[in-house]
Parts: structure tokens; sequence; C-alpha cells
């Protein structure tokens, strides 16, 4: 009887050893499937960081377009009071007469 029982406990132990593995085995691959997304992910961010460039303006040339719609802005700005001014000269002013009734 004293075999079967050191027979069990080896038995268990070995069992217990083989789940230990397993597990251990399943955490190293998951760990594993992490650093593949992890890299994938890098090289996305990296290759739009270069595409970047390409797809918008740099700072300069956007600062430049403003520049030059601000410029056109005023002189449309100009032109509309310069019209105002010769408008409202030109236009007589009426006044209308005060009807009290009381």
């Amino acid at each position: 009887m004293d075999n079967s029982v050191h027979y069990i406990i080896e038995g268990v132990l070995a069992a217990g050893g083989f789940m230990v593995a397993l597990i251990i085995k399943r955490a190293y691959q998951s760990i594993d499937d992490l650093w593949r997304k992890h890299d994938d992910v890098t090289e996305k961010i990296t290759n739009m960081a270069i595409e970047l460039p390409k797809n918008y303006a740099s700072r300069n040339d956007l600062t430049r377009a403003i520049d030059i719609i601000h410029d056109r802005f005023d002189k449309l700005d100009e032109k509309l009071d310069k019209n105002y001014k010769e408008f409202t000269r030109n236009v007589p002013i009426r006044v209308k007469p005060n009807h009290d009734t009381q």
C-alpha cells in the first residue's frame, strides 16, 4: 500500500507540473502575440508619420496662404468702404415730418 500512495502522489505532481507548464506556455504565447501586435501598430504609426507631410500643408505654407487671404479681405473691405461713402454722399437725406397729434 505504501507504493500505491507514492504512485498517486507522483501522478498528482506530474499532472500539476503538466498544468503549470501549459499555463506558462500560454502566458508566453500571449506575450509574444502582444509584442507582434505592438510591432504592427508601431509600423503603422511610423508609416503614417512618414505620409503626413505629403498630405498636409506645412506651417509656413499655411501662414502664407492665410496672409494672402487676409490681404484680399482688406482690399474688399476698402472697396466696400469707398463705395459706401460714395453712395451715402449722393443719396439725399429725407427727414420725416413729425406729426404730433397732441
